[in-house]
C-alpha cells in the first residue's frame, strides 16, 4: 500500500491530470494551449528545485545530479524544438515545451522512458491506420495521448519495481 502511495503521489496525479487535459484538447484541437504550457514547465521547474533544496534544507551532492538531470531533461525538450523548427512543425511547438517540462520533472532516464514508450505506441498506431488504409501517410497523429500513456506505463512500472 505504501508503494501505491508513493506512486500515485500528489505531484505525479497533478502531472496525471495535466497530461490527460492537454491530450483531450490536442485530439479536438490539433493544438496545445501556450498557458497550460507555460503553467506546466512552471510547476515543474518550481517542483524541482523546491524537492531539491528542501531534502537537507540546501543542495547536497546526490541533489547537485538530479538537478543536473532535470536540467539535461528540459535539454531534451530544447532538442524536440529544434526538431519542430528545421522540420517545419512536423513534430509541433507544444509537443516540444511538453516534453520540455516532462523532462524537467521526470528527469532525463524518466523522461527517455516515457518518450521510448510513446514513440513505440506512436509507430503501432500509425502503422494500424496504414495498413487498415484509413489514412494517408500525410495524416499526423497528436503526440500528447502516447506520452500520457507512456507516464502512466512508466508510474505502473515504478509500482511493480522490485
Amino acid at each position: 500500500m505504501e508503494k501505491l502511495q508513493e506512486v500515485l503521489s500528489v505531484e505525479n496525479l497533478i502531472c496525471l491530470a495535466f497530461l490527460l487535459g492537454i491530450s483531450v484538447y490536442d485530439i479536438y484541437f490539433h493544438r496545445i494551449s501556450k498557458a497550460v504550457l507555460v503553467l506546466a514547465n512552471l510547476l515543474a521547474a518550481f517542483r524541482t528545485l523546491y524537492t531539491l533544496t528542501m531534502a537537507e534544507g540546501k543542495l547536497g551532492r546526490a541533489d547537485e545530479m538530479d538537478l543536473i538531470w532535470a536540467a539535461a531533461g528540459a535539454g531534451a525538450g530544447l532538442l524536440l524544438l529544434g526538431v519542430a523548427r528545421l522540420t517545419g512543425e512536423a513534430v509541433g511547438y507544444g509537443d516540444g515545451w511538453l516534453v520540455m517540462a516532462l523532462g524537467i520533472y521526470l528527469g532525463l532516464w524518466g523522461l527517455m522512458e516515457v518518450l521510448a514508450v510513446a514513440w513505440v505506441l506512436l509507430a503501432a498506431a500509425a502503422a494500424v491506420c496504414l495498413v487498415k488504409k484509413k489514412w494517408s501517410r500525410k495524416a499526423v497523429l497528436p503526440m500528447t495521448p502516447f506520452l500520457t500513456a507512456g507516464f502512466v506505463i512508466l508510474l505502473a512500472g515504478e509500482y511493480f519495481r522490485a
